[in-house]
């Protein structure tokens, strides 16, 4: 299982990217941002994984395997984003998700400016 210390650093190699303090509301023990926008999490206990990306994109990803993948929702309404079982996924697939996750969110800022 992919953990922590592979996870930053696939994140950490990417431009622009900045790791972010632990939020315990949020159950990460770790987070990274671009551009001010948190694109990855690893959540509390380091088994979870979370990342931001399009709904459409996440429901398929879902939908290949739900017992590795889940959408997270606030209150039921708002879409946040993919958590990700790290012991069910390679660790190929993983930093798949982080780059794609980083492009989302790198490419969301951008366009916003």
């Amino acid at each position: 299982m992919i953990g922590l210390t592979e996870i930053r650093a696939i994140a950490m190699a990417l431009p622009q990217v900045e790791e972010g303090p632990p939020v315990p509301a949020a159950r990460r023990i770790a987070g990274f941002k671009v551009a001010g926008k948190s694109f990855v999490g690893v959540e509390t206990g380091g088994r979870t994984m979370t990342v931001s990306l399009p709904e459409k994109e996440a429901r398929a990803i879902v939908a290949e395997d739900p017992k590795a993948y889940e959408e997270i929702w606030r209150n039921g309404k708002t879409f946040m984003g993919l958590r990700v079982d790290l012991s069910a996924v390679a660790a190929d697939r993983v930093r798949d998700l982080i780059e794609r996750s980083w492009r989302h969110c790198a490419t969301a800022r951008r366009a916003a400016r």
